[in-house]
């Protein structure tokens, strides 16, 4: 007798191993923050909200009458967007014969959720580049820019910029408690490294920040000049001349005050919150899975957004 060598047992053996757990799908890490108002939309397709300027003081010398000025006003749109719509079938051989269908099954409705999310996030981040001067102005608010380009080497962000951003803030009249800044992954590299950050003496938080890192888990350990900063991968493209510099792979980074929901710069009405649902086709016997959202956004107060242009290709390896 031969025994079981492996010529003749060859057949029995699995040339290919696969694993018991389904690997999951890395996503884009999402701010889980609130960086805009919500309000109701209850009817129609267009939203339309009111906006009144600032009244005026005047001096008024006894016996004199008063001068009543028409308030300044203005009005922001929101239009509905079509539906957004992820949807995904298994066909009735996949569930009879793969091992892994109920982790499928379980997973699906969650991770179309989250693909909605994103959408809802990087639509929502898009608004930087809707400021009302437009791209390639500098949206002067009180006199000072509410959107510039970086002051680092070559269309990078400086340490100074965050306290531009402070400034024109604060020219504003945007509290500087609360403010936030969702950056480009770029410029937390570059902030990172810049030389001797750590011996900066007029912000003590910054001690240690080289053997920390200044972003993981999408938050630097330390905040710069006040402000908390946040990276994502969603900003929107920006590529434009201000002045006298130019991005040529540019990403708008987005500052804003998120202390004061009313003062949030960004409006999103719901339609329909992300809504999940599953089905059996009766042709095809394909199992359906759906999710489903509406929702309009707009820019509302832009007084409380100042956006940094930079550029993303000073990353060397």
């Amino acid at each position: 007798m031969a025994g079981n060598v492996k010529a003749n047992t060859e057949a029995l053996i699995r040339s290919e191993l696969w694993a018991d757990e389904l690997e999951e799908i890395l996503h884009e890490q999402l701010l889980g923050m609130n960086i805009a108002r919500t309000v109701d939309f209850p009817d129609g397709e267009a939203l339309t909200m009111p906006s009144v300027g600032v009244p005026v003081t005047r001096s008024r010398a006894e016996g004199a009458p008063a001068i009543y000025d028409a308030l300044d006003t203005g009005e922001v749109q929101i239009v509905l967007r079509d539906e957004i719509i992820v949807a995904n079938k298994i066909s009735k051989k996949l569930r009879q014969d793969s091992k892994w269908i109920d982790n499928v099954g379980s997973m699906l409705p969650a991770e179309q959720a989250i693909a909605i999310m994103e959408r809802y996030e990087t639509d929502l981040l898009a608004l930087g580049n809707q400021q009302f001067g437009g791209q390639g102005d500098a949206n002067l608010i009180n006199g000072a820019n509410h959107r510039f380009v970086g002051n680092g080497t070559n269309q990078t962000m400086a340490l100074t910029d965050f306290s531009l951003v402070g400034y024109s803030m604060k020219k504003a009249k945007v509290s500087r408690n609360g403010l936030i800044g969702i950056v480009d992954p770029s410029v937390g590299f570059a902030v990172e490294t810049t030389t001797q950050l750590s011996n900066v003496s007029n912000n003590p938080r910054f001690e240690g920040i080289i053997e920390t890192g200044i972003s993981p888990n999408m938050r630097f350990v330390r905040n710069v000049y006040g402000i908390d900063i946040f990276e994502s991968n969603l900003l929107p493209e920006a590529n434009e001349t201000i002045g006298a510099k130019t991005t040529t792979a540019g990403v708008a980074n987005i500052f804003m005050n998120a202390g004061n929901a009313k003062q949030l710069p960004f409006t999103v009405a719901w339609k329909e919150s992300p809504t999940s649902s599953s089905d059996i086709d009766f042709d095809t016997d394909d199992l359906k899975f759906k999710t489903t959202a509406r929702w309009g956004n707009g820019l509302t107060r832009d007084e409380n957004l100042v956006v940094v242009v930079t550029d993303t290709d000073q990353v060397s390896f």
